[in-house]
This record gives C-alpha cells, sequence and structure tokens, in this order.
C-alpha cells in the first residue's frame, strides 16, 4: 500500500510540474496574416543579407526595414512571436504558410532561370553568340591595323 501510495504522489508531482502556459495577447497585437506577411519578409530578408545591394556593402541588416514596414519594433514582434509560440497550432499553421510561400517563390525562380538557361542553349542564341564575339574580334583587329 505504501509503494502504492508513493508512487502515485511521484505521478501527481510529475503531472503538476507540466507547464501550460498560455501567454495573453500582447497590447499591440500583430494578425496572424500580418505575421505571415512578416516572417515571410524576415525569412527574404535573412536570405539575402549576405548578397551585395546597389552599394556593393554586404552582411548588412534589413531587419530594421521590414519592421518599419510593419509599423512594428523588435520588442513588438518579440511579444507577439512569444504568444503566438504558447498557441503551438496556431503557429503551426503560420509557419506552414510561410514555407509554402518560400517554395513557391522557388519554385517561380527556378522555372525562370530554367527558360533563360534553355533560351541560351537554342541554336539561335549561339549564333547571335557567336556574331557578336566575330564582331568584336574585328574591331580588336582593325584597331591594331590602324598606324597611331
Amino acid at each position: 500500500m505504501r509503494r502504492f501510495l508513493t508512487s502515485f504522489l511521484i505521478l501527481l508531482l510529475i503531472l503538476a510540474c507540466e507547464s501550460k502556459v498560455n501567454y495573453q495577447k500582447p497590447e499591440k497585437f500583430i494578425p496572424k496574416e500580418q505575421m505571415i506577411d512578416l516572417l515571410f519578409e524576415m525569412h527574404m530578408v535573412a536570405g539575402t543579407s549576405n548578397l551585395p545591394n546597389l552599394n556593393l556593402e554586404k552582411n548588412r541588416n534589413y531587419m530594421s526595414l521590414v519592421y518599419e514596414k510593419y509599423g512594428i519594433d523588435s520588442t513588438q514582434f518579440k511579444l507577439n512571436n512569444i504568444y503566438y509560440t504558447s498557441n503551438i497550432e496556431e503557429y503551426e499553421e503560420i509557419f506552414e504558410e510561410v514555407e509554402r510561400r518560400l517554395e513557391k517563390l522557388k519554385d517561380s525562380v527556378y522555372t525562370a532561370s530554367d527558360s533563360l538557361y534553355e533560351e541560351q542553349m537554342t541554336p539561335k542564341y549561339n549564333k547571335k553568340l557567336a556574331d557578336s564575339l566575330a564582331k568584336k574580334n574585328r574591331r580588336k583587329n582593325r584597331k591594331a591595323l590602324i598606324p597611331q
């Protein structure tokens, strides 16, 4: 009997310690659709941070531009992110939508690059390329023949 009571108390203690914290909505709540857009753009910005911009600058943090676009700051985002992580089912839906959008964008980029590659492999394009290279070489040869 004593063993049963001890086992019961240990089980009760383990179940009592389970954390089921539900955070309240933040004061400046970001709706689900806007959170999807925000996370999508944040992933895009994170993926392009190592590419040079127009001023040939690399490793620039563009996250502040995303926050500015949505009229929030990093603290508001963190509070909303904590709220959504406490509601895991909703957070999972958000990330599934973000992932779907990223996949769609990736597919469209690959499709466009594939069509450009196929265009470059056509005989017509190769002939144009060969003609332009030949024209460039002729100009070079003419300049070399003209005395200066």
